[in-house]
């Protein structure tokens, strides 16, 4: 055997390896919740509903910003919640007076996030 040919086998196992570790070989897309995302503001909280689909996990990303989001190039100060996601969903302590928005994909045994939903927005308000 060759010292190229042996390399190139090496390479191989090494990138299996890491694709295995991270996820990459393993789980698919899903589509994003079937009843699309919606966004309602309460005091200090915004509660998010959605149509799940079964054995379908869902992760969202928000952000303290009025425009939308577009999770394959997410603001610099987005944050993601990736377990325990349940319609309905609060969440709690943000700040009122400011606009939040909000997107979801699905993703089925670990795999790639899918397509996104649309991006919604809410501002929390202190109860009147």
């Amino acid at each position: 055997m060759s010292l190229t040919s042996l390399r190139l086998k090496i390479t191989a196992l090494f990138l299996a390896a890491f694709l295995a570790a991270c996820g990459g070989g393993s789980g698919s897309s899903a589509p994003p919740p079937t009843g699309g995302l919606t966004a309602e503001a309460g005091d200090g909280q915004v509660t998010l509903t959605w149509t799940a689909t079964a054995g379908v996990d869902y992760w969202l990303m928000y952000a303290a910003s009025a425009t939308a989001i577009d999770m394959k190039n997410p603001p610099g100060n987005h944050a993601w919640i990736t377990s325990g996601l349940t319609s309905p969903y609060t969440l709690p302590g943000l700040t009122n007076g400011v606009t939040y928005s909000f997107a979801m994909d699905g993703r089925i045994s670990g795999g790639p996030g899918g397509a996104q939903t649309p991006s919604v927005s809410a501002t929390p308000a202190a109860a009147q």
